[in-house]
């Protein structure tokens, strides 16, 4: 690792601060998710894990930045670009991805937990629905729906 320069390190602080900086986003973007979560022991801890996530991703970045820098590797441009790219895919598959999740789910379950979900309406037939819709515009405007049509027929 100590093979890496300045540019390589700052990849790797990228990489392991993007979870930080994305729950900041989320907060700007959507305060109503972040007041129910603080304080609370679940949103807490999915933060904090999405944190040290975050963290492991940016050192396993910097650990294959620093296998790159071989000289086969440097030699080829082409290797480069391919290993760096590869690289961040996988750190951002198996740690990014996954902390992003995590800053999701504990807002989402506190939120779901908090709030109390309203009933089912009741199931009501079509002929009942329609009925209460024509009663509803022969109120609006007497004069261009005929009673006939709010009264049931025959059947």
């Amino acid at each position: 690792m100590h093979r890496l320069n300045a540019r390589h390190w700052g990849l790797a602080a990228i990489i392991a601060v993007a979870p930080f900086i994305l729950a900041f986003v989320l907060g700007a973007l959507a305060p109503q998710l972040l007041e129910p979560v603080l304080g609370t022991p679940v949103g807490g801890l999915s933060w904090g894990l999405a944190t040290v996530l975050g963290l492991v991703g940016g050192a396993l970045f910097a650990r294959i930045l620093a296998a790159l820098q071989r000289p086969r590797i440097q030699a080829s441009p082409v290797l480069r670009v391919l290993g760096t790219v590869g690289g961040a895919s996988v750190v951002v598959t198996l740690c990014i991805v996954p902390a992003v999740a995590l800053m999701l789910l504990g807002p989402g379950w506190v939120l779901h937990q908090h709030l109390k979900v309203p009933a089912a309406p009741t199931v009501r037939s079509l002929e009942a629905t329609a009925v209460d819709l024509l009663g509803q515009v022969r109120r609006v405007d007497p004069h261009r729906l005929p009673l006939s049509l709010l009264s049931p027929g025959p059947r």
